[in-house]
């Protein structure tokens, strides 16, 4: 009785503490949840992120300002809008008269007849009889009596296509540039009123009061009044002719920096370096490497790897391997010096 009693004893001791070991669990697994960091939660309602929108700028409408007349044909053509009398346009900070004037509402895009003019700020203003505009890609293009106008730069042509976003115009039947310094020709060519340079490609030619410069390919700047030669070309003056493909000319001091074998040319002397320098107004030429002066007139020439050439004193020093050669006696007598 004893014995059973005891072991009754012991169950119910051991169910007990069994119990609360159970109970100490729950309560350290509760503990262990709240301390949980929020992140690993999972919350009771997820909200989706909405996408951003793009930022993208928006193509601006061409905006109709005024006119004296306005017509339309809502059945025949809905999307075009007829103008009639000192009409006047604006595009971003393009502003845009004519005559008269068709605006075609769907490509956002006009044309535009009669004294057309287009003004962009005090600095740009280009005239002609037609032009056809397209607000999307904001190129205008304009035909017959063509003038475009930038400060001191003016650019004459019957067929101009004016890119608004790039600030470029260029005309591919034949134009005209001039500056305060010189009046420039090609078949083709370009300006931007941003950065002053012009490109000109075929039959170029640069007329100054000095000299008239040809070439097939030319960079001129409005703003420096440097020639960059980019192409067989000559520049002829009074005093003497100078051949070069690539270099530059300074049309305001007259000197020159030329490569690849270029050649000066002065009353039957010839001066050709791999490099050469002259000065216009100082009237002399340097010509570096490979260098050949010779004088067909008296008959004679000079070699070397440097050469100076004076044309108002009409004297040439050649210095490094250089080597005096006259061939006015049939025989040739060679002559070498330091100098």
């Amino acid at each position: 009785m004893f014995r059973l009693n005891k072991e009754h004893k012991f169950h119910g001791r051991h169910r007990f503490l069994l119990a609360g070991i159970l109970c100490l669990l729950a309560v350290c697994f509760l503990v262990a949840q709240d301390k949980k960091p929020q992140h690993d939660r999972k919350p009771q309602q997820e909200k989706k992120a909405e996408p951003e929108k793009p930022t993208g700028n928006k193509k601006t409408r061409v905006d109709l300002l005024h006119a004296d007349q306005g017509q339309a044909d809502k059945l025949a053509r809905p999307d075009v809008q007829v103008l009639i009398g000192s009409v006047k346009l604006r595009h971003d900070s393009m502003y845009m008269y004519c005559d008269s004037a068709l605006i075609y509402e769907k490509t956002n895009s006009f044309e535009a007849f009669s004294n057309v003019r287009m003004e962009q700020g005090d600095t740009l203003f280009i005239y002609g009889d037609y032009l056809f505009y397209d607000g999307m890609t904001q190129i205008a293009q304009l035909r017959e009596n063509v003038k475009m106008i930038n400060r001191n730069t003016t650019l004459l042509t019957d067929s101009l296509n004016y890119d608004r976003l790039y600030n470029l115009g260029y005309y591919f039947d034949g134009g005209t540039l001039m500056d305060e310094e010189n009046v420039l020709t090609s078949d083709w060519g370009e300006y931007s009123p941003a950065t002053k340079l012009s490109v000109f490609n075929h039959d170029v030619k640069l007329v100054n009061p000095r000299f008239v410069l040809t070439s097939d390919t030319l960079k001129y700047s409005t703003d420096t009044k440097i020639a960059t030669i980019l192409g067989p070309s000559n520049i002829v003056s009074e005093q003497n002719h100078i051949y070069s493909e690539r270099g530059i000319y300074n049309t305001v001091s007259g000197q020159a920096e030329l490569l690849d074998r270029s050649v000066l040319t002065n009353e039957g002397k010839k001066l050709t370096g791999d490099s050469l320098f002259y000065d216009r107004k100082a009237g002399y030429g340097e010509a570096f490497d490979n260098v050949q002066m010779n004088d067909t007139v008296n008959k004679n020439m000079l070699t070397g790897d440097y050469c100076y050439y004076d044309e108002l004193k009409q004297n040439a020093l050649a210095t490094k391997r250089a080597v005096a050669v006259d061939y006015s006696r049939g025989d040739s007598l060679f002559m070498h010096a330091d100098t």
